[in-house]
């Protein structure tokens, strides 16, 4: 018997998948929920990140540098989050309120037409969130 061997290489091109050169359609996976995390240590600054969770239990997170990292389930992703001094946006208090210096109420959830124009979104300064208002 003779073994051969074969190379396959699949990376994600929009939304379709190539393999050894030929086109296959990728389809996403419905979303089940979606809620969004701030980096505790970069306050006053906004550093979101994107918390995604699938029919299928798997999570998917995307940072402000375009950075996905993908999750068998909500529980591993969250502590990852939790682990790089992230806290859920809808758990901030008041106490958060008086470190970042500004009111909750002004802070918006980042969004964007596509995924490139959210990631620009995702990293605010500041004096940028008090312009905005």
């Amino acid at each position: 018997m003779k073994l051969v061997k074969c190379k396959i290489t699949v990376r994600k091109v929009k939304d379709t998948i190539k393999i050894n050169g030929n086109k296959m359609q990728f389809q996403e996976k419905p979303i089940l929920k979606e809620n969004w995390w701030l980096m505790w240590c970069s306050f006053p600054k906004l550093n979101w990140a994107r918390l995604r969770v699938y029919d299928d239990f798997s999570a998917e997170i995307l940072d402000c540098d375009g950075s996905k990292y993908t999750f068998s389930n909500e529980e591993e992703a969250r502590y990852y989050l939790m682990e790089d001094e992230f806290t859920q946006f809808e758990s901030l208090d008041e106490e958060d309120e008086q470190e970042l210096g500004i009111p909750l109420y002004l802070i918006q959830i980042p969004k964007g037409k596509n995924e490139k124009e959210l990631i620009e979104k995702m990293y605010v300064k500041q004096s940028e969130i008090r312009n905005e208002h």
